[in-house]
């Protein structure tokens, strides 16, 4: 998992993916459950879509998974090969792009990465 994306995904591009899915959305879903952002980084509460019932909602959750101690910080690379997730609550992150960085010493160089 990165530790930096973007939100740029438009509320009417969005609609559109979900039609083109056969999937409805919410009633009470607005283009507020989708604010854009430049940087989402590790601890920002950021939105993510997930499966309610029959339908996908719009959510805000905090963006990393919770420590494993009380003391820990949050995780956000995580080796996946052996486990299972079939009994996860997995998530989708709507995200335009996401970064990179190069270098050993600060400021690292930031590499965006899109489908566009």
């Amino acid at each position: 998992m990165c530790n930096d994306y973007e939100q740029h995904i438009a509320w009417a591009e969005y609609c559109r993916m979900m039609q083109l899915l056969a999937l409805d959305i919410p009633t009470q879903q607005t283009e507020l459950d989708l604010p854009q952002a430049d940087d989402i980084r590790i601890s920002d509460p950021a939105p993510i879509m997930r499966a309610v019932g029959d339908t996908i909602e719009l959510t805000r959750m905090t963006f990393a998974f919770p420590p494993s101690g009380p003391k820990g910080g949050p995780i956000f690379n995580f080796r996946s090969e052996g486990r299972s997730f079939s009994n996860s609550k997995r998530c989708l992150i709507p995200a335009s792009a996401f970064f990179e960085f190069t270098g050993k010493k600060s400021p690292k160089a930031k590499h965006r990465f899109t489908l566009n």
